[in-house]
């Protein structure tokens, strides 16, 4: 029972993964979504001047370095995670490596939730420069 639950939680979260990659595409002609972006657009072109400091160039660089920034971080704390937990398999007995499989199926999730979120991120922004343009 408890495999079962487990394929059928891995199958979710590959379909909600798969439909925020592929829906938001299908989302890009419709005139709401299209509207908000060319509303935001027109907020940020008609709002510079000297007393509003938005500039939309810097907005755009400022979002698309903490996305790098945080991706790194993330790469690294999975790594080194992974290979903690490679190492822990290795040279535990087996008591040990019944609890390094645990920690395995976390580990497992959150690398999912993590390149999942930023996935998605990556998928919302390309959306809303497409629809902008």
């Amino acid at each position: 029972m408890k495999k079962y639950i487990k394929v059928l939680m891995c199958i979710c979260i590959m379909c909600y993964i798969a439909l925020n990659i592929y829906v938001p595409k299908a989302y890009a002609a419709d005139t709401t979504i299209g509207g908000i972006v060319k509303d935001a657009n027109e907020f940020l072109q008609g709002g510079l001047d000297a007393a509003n400091p938005l500039n939309p160039d810097a907005l755009e660089s400022g979002s698309k370095l903490l996305y790098n920034v945080l991706l790194i971080i993330g790469i690294a704390v999975a790594l080194i995670w992974g290979l903690v937990l490679a190492i822990q398999f290795i040279t535990g007995s087996i008591g040990e490596k019944a609890d390094v499989k645990k920690n395995l199926i976390v580990y497992v999730i959150g690398c999912i939730i993590i390149f999942g979120a930023f996935g998605i991120w990556s998928a919302l922004l390309q959306m809303l420069e497409q629809t902008a343009q």
